[in-house]
């Protein structure tokens, strides 16, 4: 059977296999497969069989991934192996064999049987289809017989490392929040960063998922009713289904207004640009997409792909996440070193932190858009890990380093915006024994506060902490308090919820050292 000039893939898309290079459209952007990287013509006519075998009747994705995956594993040691242009089918069944033999015994130990999957299953579909090119069914059945494991998920979660487990709740993710809140530019490149930031901690999606997103995705309702605030939604394209549109369900989820201006900003300075594309039957105007390419594709694209040459590829947008990373020259306050942000890291960190807070599997798994709750076990494995060492965590660098405490020391009523309004005078009151109560500051907020004294106001920039006060105190009976809830409630939410407030605490505590050793050096 020779090889079409030209094919439909199984979503539909035209896919030109007249030479030696396809041009694939996949959700993830546009790749091309180079065969030529095979020596032997009859070792690339296989590999082409089976692409193009897996492209129509799986998906374009699994048909890149098995010519990925044979590239990487069988036609990297070809030369090594002896699979030269000149051998015929025999010298090649026996050398091929060879080498198929060599690298399943090195993903065996090297604990890597995982990554032999769809090498072994093209070496058996070939030894089954086109046996005489040079594959042999004897070893085929063989192959066959070997349990390959799945590949690993979650140990770089239960292994907790540093640059690719969950950033850390404590420290790490205020951090990157705080740095995400403050961000002011309004450059296009940064406004496609904190867009994708934002999104990646608020649902923790893969980048494909992003990819998708068109500007319309994005709802706000309750915008123009006086005295409430607008409620966000945003509709996320399902891609990991199995489906032949990328964009055919979605799921709709709310989103936070913090992080919904991130997006509804990057949605406005989009408006600036077309959505037009070249295609091979002239410039059409498409969808418009969330997410952009810095250049749109120059190549004329076929109609039926034209959806895919303005969007990003995934890879592109891992990419601007850790730049957003490194503008801001953010360090770790663990490991002292440069922090590292992907998006499979934000979504580790989204769903360690929800079960912190107590999320159950299936709402887990829910959140996360898998079919069960089988793939969210690693998470509830650390439960006990994640939430029970905030003691250490109100030391007062770290804490200063994360930046919770953005309001205004005062050393009196005097000093302190609506210090003479005895309704603004801010009081702790500890709830073990509400005897036990502490005059904290003065609250800044000319109109009406929806916050919730005292935990809220050291949160709030409008909190003006009397310099004089015992925030030491408070901090210990949080603490206390912390340590209570988590003791007594199966639901760690309510012991984890106090997280932030005790080291905003320990911030002001720092905050108000500093003043009061200024006013000495100065006295």
């Amino acid at each position: 059977m020779d090889i079409p000039d030209r094919v439909v893939t199984r979503e539909g898309h035209a896919l030109n296999t007249a030479g030696d290079q396809w041009r694939v459209y996949l959700p993830t952007g546009a790749k091309t497969l180079h065969f030529e990287r095979a020596q032997n013509d009859l070792l690339k006519w296989a590999l082409m069989r089976f692409v193009l075998q897996y492209t129509q009747s799986v998906s374009s994705m699994e048909g890149f991934n098995s010519y990925r995956d044979v590239g990487l594993n069988v036609l990297s040691r070809q030369q090594e192996f002896g699979i030269t242009p000149n051998i015929e089918p025999p010298e090649l069944r026996e050398r091929l064999r060879d080498l198929m033999q060599t690298i399943v015994v090195e993903a065996r130990e090297n604990r890597r049987l995982w990554a032999m999957y769809r090498p072994v299953r093209w070496y058996i579909w070939c030894a089954d289809n086109i046996p005489e090119v040079g594959f042999c069914p004897t070893y085929a059945n063989e192959l066959d017989g070997i349990p390959i494991p799945g590949n690993p998920k979650g140990e770089a979660v239960r292994a907790n490392d540093p640059e690719a487990g969950p950033l850390d709740r404590v420290y790490e993710l205020p951090l990157l929040r705080r740095v995400l809140d403050d961000d002011n530019s309004q450059q296009w490149e940064h406004l496609q960063q904190k867009a994708a930031l934002a999104l990646s901690l608020a649902f923790g999606r893969n980048p494909a998922n992003l990819v998708w997103l068109d500007e319309d995705d994005l709802s706000v309702e309750l915008q123009e009713v006086p005295g409430l605030d607008p409620f966000y939604t945003l509709r996320i394209p399902r891609i990991k289904k199995r489906q032949r549109n990328p964009r055919g369900d979605f799921k709709v989820e709310p989103l936070d207004e913090p992080l919904a201006k991130h997006v509804q900003a990057l949605v406005e300075a989009n408006q600036q640009a077309q959505a037009v594309v070249q295609t091979d039957e002239g410039v059409v105007e498409v969808e418009r997409p969330l997410f952009r390419r810095r250049r749109p594709q120059r190549a004329v694209v076929p109609i039926g792909n034209a959806d895919t040459a303005l969007r990003m590829d995934s890879s592109a947008m891992s990419a601007m996440l850790q730049r957003f990373v490194e503008r801001h020259e953010l360090v770790s306050p663990l490991t002292g070193e440069p922090m590292v942000i992907t998006a499979r890291r934000l979504r580790y960190t989204v769903a360690t932190a929800l079960v912190a807070e107590g999320i159950s599997r299936r709402e887990l798994a829910e959140f996360l858009d898998h079919t069960d709750t089988q793939h969210v076990e690693i998470y509830f494995d650390l439960k006990g890990e994640m939430v029970k060492y905030l003691d250490a965590a109100a030391e007062p660098h770290l804490a200063n380093l994360i930046g919770f405490f953005k309001g205004r020391v005062v050393q009196s009523d005097a000093d302190a915006v609506n210090g003479d309004r005895a309704d603004k005078h801010l009081s702790y009151v500890n709830d073990e024994d509400p005897r036990d109560q502490i005059a904290i500051g003065v609250c800044g907020e000319s109109a009406l506060c929806n916050l919730d004294p005292p935990y809220s106001c050291y949160l709030c920039p409008k909190f003006q902490p009397y310099e004089s006060a015992d925030h030491g105190h408070v901090k210990e009976c949080l603490l206390a308090s912390r340590k209570t809830r988590l003791q007594r409630y199966e639901n760690s939410r309510l012991g984890v919820q106090l997280d932030d407030v005790i080291m905003a605490v320990s911030s002001v505590i720092s905050a108000c050292s500093e003043k009061t050793a200024g006013g000495r050096r100065n006295g």
